[in-house]
């Protein structure tokens, strides 16, 4: 295997023009040999595990290509399929090497609604938003999810919310964007207030 490990998060994109995502790398417990976790981002977004080695192999053989965000991604694209990269090159892009903006003061300000006040203007708005739909999946609680979601209002588009819907297992209607964010907001409402429920 001469190229590196997959980083979580990295996108992989098939010569048919189909993409997945790297979840993690776990350890087999069995034979301690190395998997790769990743999903594939279309429909219906399997999850799926293999061999590290074999997955590596196949993407060097079957053209699969990493690829990382660039902010400007054309029509249906999920984050990070648009811009081919050698995979010794890979570094995040959300927050440029030259921003003091660190991964903890921009999920602060999302949690404490201060994105406008904190982080708009240091970095671009596709970056915030591609950063707090990360964020968004990370959130171990419906609670949380309520408020990064209400966060990034204005910076979500009909490509976030739809790829928001599809993660938290929702099938919105045919609408505008003004719709569609209010359907996946009541959901979310939905779920916290059943959340609550159950923790009492």
């Amino acid at each position: 295997m001469d190229r590196n490990i997959p980083l979580p998060g990295s996108f992989y994109r098939y010569p048919d023009g189909n993409t997945l995502q790297i979840i993690c790398i776990a350890n087999n417990c069995i034979d301690k040999e190395k998997n790769i976790v990743y999903q594939k981002m279309f429909p219906p977004f399997d999850i799926w595990t293999e061999p590290l080695n074999r997955f590596m192999e196949e993407a060097d053989n079957n053209g699969l290509q990493i690829y990382q965000s660039t902010g400007n991604m054309p029509g249906n694209m999920l984050p990070g399929m648009d811009l081919p990269v050698n995979n010794m090159d890979i570094k995040s892009s959300v927050i440029p090497e030259n921003s003091v903006i660190t991964d903890s003061m921009f999920k602060e300000a999302l949690l404490n609604g201060a994105l406008d006040r904190k982080i708009a203007g240091k970095i671009p708005d596709s970056e915030i938003a591609e950063k707090g739909f990360m964020e968004l999946l990370d959130a171990r609680t419906y609670h949380e999810k309520y408020i990064i979601f209400t966060s990034l209002r204005k910076y979500l588009d009909k490509r976030l919310l739809n790829n928001i819907a599809v993660a938290l297992d929702i099938v919105l209607e045919d609408g505008d964007e003004e719709e569609q964010y209010d359907s996946v907001l009541h959901c979310l409402q939905t779920f916290e207030h059943y959340e609550t429920q159950r923790l009492r």
